[in-house]
């Protein structure tokens, strides 16, 4: 009995739709077989094409509602099937695919088609999520780290000033005090470039948008990295397509951009002989270039050199003060207004390039 049962509950559909078939196919056949026999009757058939008539009849007739029915069954299984893949989905939470079609079924297949794009979407956001706790735990890592170490440091010497303070010599004293400043100052860049970097990041960012000439916004910009480019023997210069290039853009974040750039090419672009700022106007953008002819970008750190905290191994020192957060402060604050930047870098020449459209909308 509970075998009939369990049959029963699986194959209710089937079970009904072969009852509904079997009835539509006896009342089809009396109906054809009824109104051939009072044609007959009246004697407006003969016997011979009475029965061919009978048979073409029936043959149609039950062919025709053998098909109907089998797709209607097939229909309401697809049906059956769909409704229990997505309970299953619903009570494990998962973000699970439907891989089967609804062949005789286009409104099932329909279903299961936006119960797919549903579960690539939410695979998608966990995928992000999950992306996001694996950053804010490297990011939480590389702060402590980056914070730790010129703490550390200011801790000690300025330890060794307190528990020395009566026999330190003058000169002694001075060192420790100005190496715990340095690491102050290093601390202070990190926390700055920190509070930047959080700013791009957020969604609600406003931008304060101002007419900029891009000729005079590289001219100040070079000329306060004037002294330092002579210490290191390199030569700035600026270029302009045309001469006059007048974009909509927050100057003081577009400044950070092209700051970030040009310190970024004289801490790391070793034995670079000039550093070059250009802009071009390319239809509805203006294309900006910071290029350097130092050493090159490993084409393994191309791809990742704007993650944020990622240094090219050989500038991890501290002698640089690179935060690792230049670039992506950069790739920020370029993003917000609606441009994007990328890096070329060969044996000759090393180029940051940024494109920005003209006016904000």
């Amino acid at each position: 009995m509970k075998t009939f049962a369990l049959f029963l509950k699986y194959n209710r559909t089937k079970i009904y739709y072969m009852v509904v078939t079997i009835l539509l196919l006896l009342l089809f056949s009396w109906s054809i077989i009824t109104g051939v026999d009072r044609l007959r009757l009246y004697n407006q058939l003969t016997s011979v094409a009475g029965q061919w008539l009978l048979i073409l009849l029936l043959v149609i007739g039950n062919i025709t509602i053998l098909i109907w029915q089998y797709v209607r069954w097939r229909q309401a299984e697809s049906l059956i099937h769909f409704i229990h893949d997505m309970n299953r989905i619903a009570r494990e939470n998962s973000d699970s695919m439907i891989e089967w079609r609804a062949v005789y079924a286009p409104k099932t297949q329909a279903l299961i088609d936006v119960s797919n794009q549903i579960a690539k979407n939410t695979r998608k956001i966990r995928e992000e999520e999950r992306e996001s706790e694996r950053s804010k735990d490297e990011m939480i890592t590389n702060i402590s780290h980056d914070l730790r170490t010129p703490l550390t440091a200011i801790i000690g010497y300025l330890g060794l000033v307190e528990m020395n303070a009566d026999t330190l010599g003058t000169a002694e004293r001075a060192k420790y005090i100005h190496t715990a400043y340095d690491r102050s100052n290093q601390m202070k860049v990190l926390v700055e470039d920190l509070f930047e970097f959080s700013k791009t990041q957020a969604h609600d960012a406003i931008l304060h948008v101002t007419t900029i000439s891009l000729s005079d916004l590289f001219a100040q910009l070079l000329a306060s990295y004037e002294i330092e480019a002579q210490t290191k023997k390199i030569a700035l210069t600026q270029i302009t397509k045309p001469e006059l290039i007048v974009l909509e853009a927050d100057s003081d974040k577009l400044a950070r951009v092209l700051m970030n750039l040009i310190t970024n090419a004289l801490k790391y672009g070793e034995g670079a002989t000039f550093i070059k700022l250009t802009a071009q106007v390319r239809e509805t953008d203006v294309e900006i270039r910071v290029i350097n002819d130092g050493v090159k970008i490993p084409s393994d750190a191309i791809t990742d050199i704007f993650d944020r905290f990622y240094r090219v191994e050989s500038s991890r020192n501290s002698k640089t003060g690179g935060t690792g957060l230049g670039l992506a402060i950069v790739k920020g604050i370029v993003a917000q207004h609606h441009g994007s930047v990328r890096v070329t870098s060969d044996d000759e020449l090393t180029s940051f390039i940024v494109a920005i459209p003209l006016k904000q909308h």
